[in-house]
């Protein structure tokens, strides 16, 4: 791809980027040995941030000359906060955003010919929009004038509401920042960066980094208006080099619009530097074959099937993985298969835990129970109650607690505006104990407040010093009620493609696995004498086992196989991949967003105004097609691509066209051959037996 030049004026001052597609192996040869970091990579995702770790130490490369860190951190050394800024987290954000609903400010009344009458339940939807908005124009007003311009264009009937969605959660928007100081979006600390560079011509960024020479922003496939704004500024008013580090599918897409995005306000002259390495077929060098069985569940038997042979023929564990689109759709039948070979899996999981309902209510829930016993620690005294505030009181609600006893529907969940109302009428700013609260709520009516009454008498009868198996008598109850009644409402009023619920899900199983995690370590804890009895040792180690990352090794031979999501295939190697889930409608996914979906095509398609704005990954299938060329890519052995045919419903399931799209053609191993592999005498396909080995531990021949 040839470089690509935009002049807004002869004597501008010229903006140049380099934009790198699949030519990661640049940015891995920068580092070697300085007295000083020369060059920082911001990667927005921690996860590639740590596979470019792996992938500099798998090359004995020395990063003394490489800072790796996140945008929002370098934003925050240029403004000279350090960090300091308070961040509100998406829990945080839709508490806030529901009370902006409560109280119906100016101009948030145009969200109902959108989104109808009851504001207050679409909080969820709101925060959706509002995050996609920030991606998109990145907080600035003539960047969300030129959505309204494509709004404008669209036909009549997805017109009106559009811009009244637009409108609306633009005065949400507003109305956040006048009631909080923290910020409400990752893209806050990125726009103060960029006004702090600009303000200073760049002196902030000399003072924060007098030694870096270039800084490279890599593993994107979304690359948000907040953060290219950021780095413009950074090449206007800098003689620091710009570099993004992209991907195959969306990469082009990204290097194709910056003209136009950086450009739009400036009077500069943008040049874009294209080197692109993407390769023309996949696999090519690489054994590959492709398992054709009739369910996932046989689809999974497969996979490990594959993996079984490969580790009965002494490939170690480690070099070995299985990859999906997505991880949650494959770990059960996975998992299964695995104890039916007797094998282990090692899942490496994107979920961020501490940011999921589940575990942000038995954190909540925990705070009450320390709260509550601060005063009999600080005493002495096990008769003498602390005192509760009412933010930590009324968290538990705002995380949708369930009484361990409540199965109903009907009244549970509360729902967060009388939630907010009856804390409306009895905090008056004063921490009490619980009994206290109870007494003051004694004269509020209705079910909500009953509700809170639940929550204070449910509070009261816990010890003050638990022994460790009172984490899971005490804590698994509310999970177990939070699976039974909110689950099935968040599945309700779920969209389509069911990712809230399943993220929740997802975020439920783990946090069950964590309170067995968490009582083990608490134990042990209070037997080394590290912590004392008490709720403030238990939240510690709840916190700490959270905070683990699951999936690392200490030994190089540990008999675990990793099972990852294609995502975090970006710079990693394996001898040997197995990819599952090949099917089209699930890899590549459908695109999906918050906002309307002409909007979206209309952005997406880059035409006029539209071309000055940011592309949000899940609105196309190029960001899939971007995480299945990094799995392809891993493999340097060989590669085995799975499918399934039909699901339970008997629906057809066809082969996904990525496939077609990147020149992948390996041998087909059907049914038949799959039955073999399966059997008891394991028996291997010729085309399968090309990609694996020989047979030669099991001592089985076609």
């Amino acid at each position: 791809m040839p470089p690509t030049t935009h002049s807004a004026g002869r004597d501008a001052r010229a903006l140049d980027v380099t934009v790198h597609v699949c030519a990661e192996e640049t940015l891995t040869a920068w580092a070697r040995r300085d007295a000083s970091a020369r060059a920082l990579v911001l990667t927005p995702e921690r996860l590639h941030r740590r596979n470019l770790k792996y992938a500099l130490a798998a090359a004995d490369r020395p990063r003394s000359s490489l800072r790796l860190t996140d945008p929002r951190s370098v934003a925050n050394a240029v403004a000279g906060d350090d960090g300091e800024r308070a961040r509100l987290d998406r829990a945080d954000r839709l508490r806030l955003v529901a009370d902006v609903l409560a109280d119906d400010p100016d101009g948030v009344d145009a969200l109902r010919r959108a989104l109808g009458t009851d504001l207050g339940a679409r909080a969820e939807t709101v925060e959706a929009v509002r995050e996609e908005l920030d991606v998109v124009a990145g907080g600035r007003d003539d960047a969300t004038d030129a959505l309204l311009d494509v709004a404008d264009t669209l036909p009549a009937y997805a017109r009106d509401e559009t811009t009244a969605l637009l409108r609306g959660v633009r005065a949400v928007g507003r109305a956040l920042a006048d009631r909080t100081d923290a910020d409400v979006s990752p893209a806050a600390a990125l726009r103060e960066g960029r006004a702090v560079l600009a303000a200073s011509d760049g002196d902030a960024w000399t003072a924060a980094y007098p030694d870096v020479e270039r800084v490279a922003v890599a593993g994107v496939s979304t690359l948000g208006t907040a953060l290219l704004d950021f780095l413009g500024a950074l090449a206007t008013h800098t003689d620091v080099d710009v570099h993004l580090f992209v991907r195959a599918r969306t990469g082009p897409r990204i290097a194709d619009r910056l003209p136009a995005r950086l450009g739009a306000g400036r009077d500069a002259q943008v040049d874009v530097d294209v080197v692109d390495r993407t390769p023309a077929r996949l696999a090519a060098d690489v054994p590959a074959v492709e398992l054709v069985a009739t369910t996932r569940r046989r689809e999974a038997r497969a996979a490990l099937a594959s993996v079984d042979a490969l580790l009965e023929r002494g490939v170690p564990a480690s070099d070995v993985a299985v990859v999906a689109r997505d991880v949650d759709r494959y770990e059960r039948p996975l998992a299964s298969a695995a104890t039916e070979y007797g094998r282990h899996l090692s899942v490496w999981t994107q979920l961020a835990l501490r940011d999921t309902l589940p575990y942000r209510l038995l954190v909540a829930c925990l705070d009450v129970l320390v709260a509550h016993a601060v005063g009999a620690r600080e005493a002495e005294d096990p008769g003498r109650p602390g005192r509760v505030g009412a933010d930590t009181l009324f968290a538990p609600l705002d995380y949708e607690w369930v009484p361990p006893d409540a199965r109903s529907r009907a009244v549970w969940p509360l729902a967060h505006p009388d939630v907010s109302a009856v804390r409306h009428r009895v905090d008056d700013g004063r921490a009490r104990t619980l009994a206290d609260w109870t007494a003051r709520l004694a004269d509020v009516s209705g079910p909500t407040a009953a509700g809170v009454r639940r929550l204070l008498r449910w509070a009261r009868d816990r010890s003050a010093t638990p022994g460790p198996r009172a984490v899971e008598d005490t804590l698994e109850p509310l999970l177990d009620a939070f699976d039974d009644v909110v689950l099935p409402a968040r599945l309700d009023a779920d969209t389509p493609d069911l990712a809230d619920t399943s993220r929740t899900a997802r975020a439920l199983v783990r946090s069950r696995a964590l309170l067995g995690e968490a009582r083990r370590k608490y134990a042990d804890w209070l037997d080394r004498g590290h912590v004392s009895r008490g709720w403030t040792a238990v939240r510690d180690v709840l916190d700490a086992v959270a905070t683990t990352r699951p999936g690392r090794r200490e030994h190089d031979n540990a008999e675990r196989v990793d099972v990852l999501d294609a995502n975090d295939t970006w710079l990693r190697d394996y001898r040997y991949v197995v990819a599952v889930g090949l099917v089209d409608g699930e890899w590549p996914d459908r695109p999906d967003g918050a906002l309307p979906a002409a909007l979206r095509d209309a952005v997406v398609a880059g035409d006029g105004p539209a071309s000055r704005l940011g592309v949000r990954g899940a609105w196309t299938e190029e960001r899939d097609a971007d995480h299945f060329v990094d799995a392809a890519r891993a493999a340097t052995d060989g590669l085995v691509l799975t499918r399934f045919t039909e699901d339970s419903a008997g629906t057809t399931y066809h082969r996904s066209p990525l496939l077609e799209d990147w020149g992948v053609a390996p041998p087909v191993v059907r049914e038949g051959g799959v039955a073999d592999l399966l059997a008891a005498d394991r028996r291997l396909a010729a085309p399968l037996r090309r990609v694996i080995g020989p047979d030669g531990a099991t001592g089985v021949s076609e």
